[in-house]
């Protein structure tokens, strides 16, 4: 899950200055306990976001053909 930055900037206030649990603080701001914990230890941030690549190989002649013959 993708959280905003509003969203990771309170996760971190209440996990470092008002030391709530995670338990706690998934169930205050309505967010799944492994989100939050993934965040509260800032190992990961929403704006830096992993790199998806696309496999080409689903594009076959094939299928470009039906695709042709279909329109």
């Amino acid at each position: 899950m993708i959280i905003s930055v509003v969203n990771y900037k309170r996760i971190r206030y209440m996990y470092q200055v008002e030391k709530k649990g995670k338990k706690a603080i998934a169930r205050e701001l309505c967010i799944f306990k492994n989100t939050v914990k993934k965040y509260c230890e800032g190992s990961h941030v929403p704006w830096d976001r992993k790199k998806y690549k696309r496999d080409a190989s689903v594009m076959t002649e094939e299928v470009i053909d039906f695709i042709k013959g279909c329109l």
